[in-house]
Formats: C-alpha cells, sequence, structure tokens
C-alpha cells in the first residue's frame, strides 16, 4: 500500500466529490504515479475518465481493479463501468457479455439500466423491448429504466407508449437530457412547437457527457431545425 499514492487518491476524491474536477484528475494522476492502489479512488477516477472520453484510460484503470481487488462488490462495480468504456470502443458485444455476467451474480437498477441501453444501441429491439419490461418490473421508479423502456417503443414507432413512458421518467428526473430531448422530438412531430422548443432547450441545460444517449449537438440541431 502506497500513502503517498492514496493520500494524492483522497485529495482527487475529495476534490471530485466537489465538483472540482480539474483538480481531481491532476490529483489522481499524481496518486497513480505514486502507486494509488485504493480500489474507491481509482474506481472515481477511471469514471471521471469515461465521462472526459478518455475510454482507452478507463478501460486500463478498471482492468487493474478487476485483477488486483478480491472484494467481490468492487469488481462488480468495475466490471459495470469497464463494460461502458468497451461501448465507447465499439465492443458493445463484449460490454453486454460483461453486464450479463455482472446481472448473474450482482443485480441492481444501474445493471439494468446500462444493460437495457446497450441492447437498444445494438438495434436488437424485440429482445431489448422483452428486456426492458422486465427491467420495469424489477425498479418501476429509476427513471433511466423508464428512459430506456421509452426509447424502445420510440424506435419501435409505439409513439404513445414512447410519450406516456417519457413523461414519467420526467416526472421522476427533471434534468434527463435524452427524455427531454425524445419528448421535445415527439411534441414536434406533433405539431406542438413550443412545448418542443420548452424541451429540447431544458435538455441543453442539462449536463450531457460522453455517457449520455445523445449529444449536445443532436439537440442543437432539432431546435435549428424548429426554428
Amino acid at each position: 500500500m502506497s500513502f503517498v499514492g492514496n493520500w494524492y487518491g483522497f485529495l482527487g476524491y475529495y476534490n471530485h466529490s466537489r465538483k472540482k474536477l480539474d483538480k481531481a484528475e491532476k490529483y489522481y494522476k499524481s496518486g497513480m504515479e505514486k502507486g494509488m492502489d485504493k480500489a474507491n479512488y481509482r474506481l472515481a477516477y477511471g469514471v471521471l475518465l469515461l465521462k472526459k472520453g478518455e475510454f482507452a484510460k478507463a478501460k486500463d484503470i478498471f482492468s487493474g481493479i478487476l485483477i488486483n481487488t478480491p472484494k467481490e462488490n468492487t469488481k462488480m462495480m468495475a466490471k459495470t463501468n469497464l463494460s461502458l468504456a468497451y461501448w465507447k470502443l465499439g465492443e458493445i458485444d463484449i460490454a453486454i457479455e460483461m453486464l450479463e455476467e455482472v446481472q448473474r451474480k450482482y443485480n441492481n437498477s444501474r445493471v439494468y439500466g446500462t444493460l437495457g441501453y446497450l441492447l437498444i444501441e445494438k438495434g436488437d429491439l424485440d429482445k431489448a423491448l422483452e428486456y426492458n419490461i422486465q427491467a420495469l418490473d424489477y425498479d418501476d421508479e429509476d427513471p433511466v429504466i423508464l428512459d430506456n423502456l421509452a426509447q424502445t417503443y420510440y424506435f419501435m414507432g409505439d409513439i404513445e407508449k414512447a410519450k406516456k413512458y417519457f413523461k414519467e421518467a420526467e416526472g421522476l428526473k427533471e434534468e434527463q437530457a435524452d427524455t427531454l430531448y425524445y419528448l421535445g422530438c415527439i411534441y414536434a412531430d406533433q405539431g406542438d412547437i413550443e412545448q418542443a422548443k420548452e424541451k429540447l432547450n431544458k435538455a441543453l441545460e442539462c449536463n450531457i457527457t460522453t455517457l449520455s444517449t445523445i449529444t449536445r449537438e443532436q439537440v442543437e440541431d432539432k431546435l435549428k431545425e424548429l426554428s
């Protein structure tokens, strides 16, 4: 165990929790150079890298945790995050396989939410629908699960069901950018342009990261289209 490395890790974690991400990254980097080995600090650093779009670096961090950490729940957290890195690196089948393995050992709403979206992303909408209905049975108050089911219906062309579940997701989490974006698209298609613009402008106020299911450019392009 490296006292110096983990001290830097603590400083990184402290600043990370206070949204001072540049300072957090600086300390995490120093911690890694000095042998930071506490899994929670490495996990947090990996998540920061994911949100910055540094997927290969994040992959290395999470892979190292899997190798060096004996705690099963920590391994499952690392594997869940590692699946996101694989997804963003273009290896969606590996990502799905990893999450299915995690779910067999350590199930929770986050796993349902992540795997449910990846099935949509892969394009297997029938499987995504079956899975996301199962996820809703597991937790019908998780906004990500509700959004996943709504997106599945949206891409299958069942707009009324999609709208229903998007609105339920919005009721639970008003600042979920993808929910607002798709609601904006639905309102626009239904001719309610003012409501569409309201949802899209609200989406732009959200924290859209590289892990979001839509991009800031998508939202801006849709607003330009409506203008």
